[in-house]
């Protein structure tokens, strides 16, 4: 198989049909108009893709094709070299999902006749068409991306925390702290604002105890974990028992920009369907909602264009559907609304209809 992807707006779209025919392509070719913005976008995904076959020990060929879009003469030259790649066009799949209706027009009315396959994917059911001379037929995908491949894909470098396996380890004692004792955790997250605290100094309470019974006693309490990290692991177990594809705790991205590395971390990424979801979770009062929805609304292109956005706090959201009415009230919340986040709280009252709520809003 040889695959050819185009570059449009959404770039992401390239990436599930590569991830599902990666073990069937022998020659992929990454095509992009010679504009500045899809220049950028094509060389991190020909960066991404590149590290993935070297990773992943594939033989697929990497190829790049530039052309400008806005020439027809440019178009019928790259419509030639697509034909050149194989004396057997049949095998030839271009991947039109983003593609520019010119360019994408022009390469239809050049290739079809000859037999070249078009596909179209439908990130909505996870589906794709094959559209032929002779044919359209409807596909389920049979591999669906995994988070660190996601990023990898895109150019970017990541790093897997092992908090996953700390929230399972702990698993009762962290449901404790937050379904029995949850005023007295938020209580222990006050009494120091040091970088660590040693449990053997805290003053007694049922937090305490249950430290103890962790074993955190023989070490200091990173004020990460008291902070957000526990919370964290308290959601993902609620969503460890959901038919999630793949989920991560506190991962960390990385990518090149001159000599530095910019880096960013996200609560909790869960993804479904080849679609990634960002949790971000604070049990804390004094939380800054606005800056959070702008933070995390900023940080979508980089996670994916159809990404949704969950914010989880200690309190009920301070909003009610008459709010929806009245003009000048509401307004951080219908924010986060418009940007596709959804907000949470109080959920360790009622862990269940939580989980039902969050699985039916991710497709979990």
């Amino acid at each position: 198989m040889i695959l050819v992807s185009i570059v449009g707006d959404f770039h992401s779209s390239i990436l599930p049909i590569f991830y599902n025919f990666q073990d069937k392509i022998s020659k992929h070719i990454l095509l992009y108009d010679d504009a500045k913005r899809d220049v950028l976008n094509a060389k991190n995904l020909f960066k991404g893709m590149r590290d993935f076959v070297e990773l992943h020990n594939l033989p697929i060929d990497l190829q790049e094709k530039v052309l400008d879009e806005d020439s027809f003469v440019s178009i019928k030259e790259c419509a030639e070299h697509i034909l050149r790649l194989s004396e057997n066009p049949e095998e030839i799949y271009i991947n039109i999902t983003d593609g520019y209706a010119t360019l994408t027009t022009l390469l239809d009315h050049h290739l079809l006749a000859h037999g070249v396959n078009f596909i179209a994917y439908d990130m909505y059911d996870n589906e794709y068409n094959i559209i032929n001379k002779n044919e359209l037929t409807k596909q389920s995908m049979h591999k669906n991306l995994t988070i660190k491949d996601h990023f990898l894909l895109k150019g970017y470098r990541t790093k897997i925390s092992n908090m996953k396996k700390y929230a399972l380890e702990h698993k009762q004692s962290i449901l404790d702290i937050f379904e029995k004792h949850s005023e007295h955790f938020s209580k222990f997250t006050q009494l120091s604002d040091q970088k660590y605290t040693l449990v053997e100094h805290i003053p007694h309470s049922p937090i305490k105890e249950i430290f103890l019974k962790m074993g955190e006693a023989k070490t200091h309490i990173k004020s990460s974990l008291l902070t957000g990290g526990l919370f964290e692991c308290y959601v993902y177990i609620l969503l460890h028992k959901t038919a999630y594809d793949d989920i991560e705790i506190g991962l960390e991205i990385f990518r090149q920009y001159g000599a530095s590395e910019i880096k960013n971390e996200f609560d909790i990424l869960v993804m479904k369907n080849n679609h990634l979801h960002t949790i971000e979770c604070k049990f804390r009062n004094n939380v800054k909602l606005d800056q959070l929805i702008y933070q995390y609304h900023g940080l979508s292109n980089m996670v994916d264009e159809d990404a949704k956005g969950v914010i989880i706090m200690k309190n009920k959201p301070n909003y009610t559907p008459q709010m929806q009415h009245q003009k000048y009230k509401g307004l951080t919340y219908k924010r986060g609304k418009l940007a596709g986040i959804e907000i949470f709280g109080d959920i360790h009252n009622n862990p269940n209809q939580f989980t039902m709520q969050i699985s039916n809003l991710l497709g979990i």
